[in-house]
């Protein structure tokens, strides 16, 4: 088992940091809302995963739709924070998923070039 884990390949692939599957990462979103340092009732861990599976799927501008539907009252600068902080989100995505492109991308070019050098055509 420990020589399948130590794989080369399989290390490669867990370099660029981004090997959380989804499930991972609602988990890791309940557990910011949740201390898990506490023993905490059925209540709260349902409400912690309904929040959980808003911001997953919407960001936090999905809480406002939350806030509204149970009459908590939002201000124009918890408004502007939130979008603030879901622009910043997916700025930072869109530089990971390129950087993932670029990735792939030098590796097809490297990988012709091998093969290209190895049939002689370069």
């Amino acid at each position: 088992m420990i020589e399948a884990l130590t794989n080369k390949d399989l290390l490669r692939r867990c370099l660029p940091g981004v090997t959380q599957n989804s499930n991972e990462c609602l988990n890791s979103i309940i557990w910011s809302i949740l201390s898990k340092t506490k023993n905490h009732g059925y209540r709260s861990i349902r409400g912690a995963a309904a929040l959980a599976c808003i911001y997953f799927n919407q960001g936090r501008s999905g809480l406002l739709e939350f806030f509204k539907d149970i009459d908590i009252d939002v201000n124009d600068e918890l408004i502007n924070t939130i979008l603030g902080k879901d622009q910043e989100r997916l700025r930072k995505s869109i530089v990971a998923t390129q950087k993932q492109n670029d990735i792939r991308e030098r590796k097809k070019t490297d990988s012709f070039r091998i093969n290209c050098s190895r049939s002689g055509h370069e």
